[in-house]
């Protein structure tokens, strides 16, 4: 899966849960869970009974640093809430953009197919030599 750029949402998540070796290494992969379902991920990825997934920025860090493989590339993780926190574990940005007030059912779905486009796009500038070196990493973007 490492070359490939998955956007896991619902089942894939659970999935990832069960089998963290699924994404480990994916730097073009993106998880996009709900509150409760960072939560679980946080919980059973960090290993770390004091960790609280409410502890923010040193939580997502460190779970998304759980997957990172030893060359140091993984997915990016994008911790929806009020304020998104996206993170490949190695940076972390801040999202604080205000949505609309009253959310309805699919926007998680929107988000993660807007996610695949951009990601698409990056995977093919990357291809034909056009993703500019240097700059930040395509999912931590595509996903702001």
């Amino acid at each position: 899966m490492a070359g490939d750029a998955p956007i896991l949402t619902g089942i894939g998540r659970r999935c990832v849960l069960e089998r963290p070796s699924l994404v480990r290494g994916a730097r073009w992969a993106v998880l996009t869970p709900n509150k409760p379902e960072y939560g679980r991920l946080a919980g059973a990825l960090s290993g770390d009974a004091a960790l609280d997934p409410a502890d923010g920025d040193r939580a997502l860090l460190a779970v998304a640093e759980s997957f990172r493989d030893e060359g140091g590339a993984g997915p990016a993780i994008v911790q929806k809430g009020t304020t998104d926190l996206l993170c490949d574990g190695t940076q972390l940005l801040e999202c604080a953009e205000p949505g609309c007030l009253k959310r309805c059912g699919g926007q998680g779905d929107v988000l993660a197919g807007s996610i695949a486009t951009l990601l698409g796009w990056a995977k093919a500038a990357e291809r034909s030599g056009r993703l500019p070196a240097g700059g930040a990493p395509p999912p931590p973007l595509a996903s702001y």
